[in-house]
């Protein structure tokens, strides 16, 4: 999945598109969560809504923080991290 350069809340983007393998769509629809991870507390989260026409009605959240990346999938939440040294 590449995340647009521009996000705003309401763009949708395919994540991946197979027809009939994977269709993925997603949709953001949030850029203000907050966000408690074992990896710790994240302020301004991006919020995506995952849809896909080969499974009608289901649902999926992720949720990705700035300078992190996908912080929460799901159940899954981000337990470490580490920051690339810029000295």
């Amino acid at each position: 999945m590449i995340m647009p350069d521009k996000v705003e809340v309401g763009l949708k983007y395919y994540q991946e598109l197979a027809k009939g393998i994977d269709e993925g769509r997603a949709e953001i629809v949030s850029l203000d969560e907050v966000m408690d991870t074992p990896a710790g507390k994240f302020q301004q989260v991006l919020k995506t809504e995952e849809t896909t026409t080969l499974e009608p009605g289901e649902k999926e959240y992720k949720f990705y923080a700035p300078g992190i990346g996908l912080i929460q999938d799901d159940t899954l939440k981000l337990a470490k991290y580490e920051l690339p040294n810029t000295s």
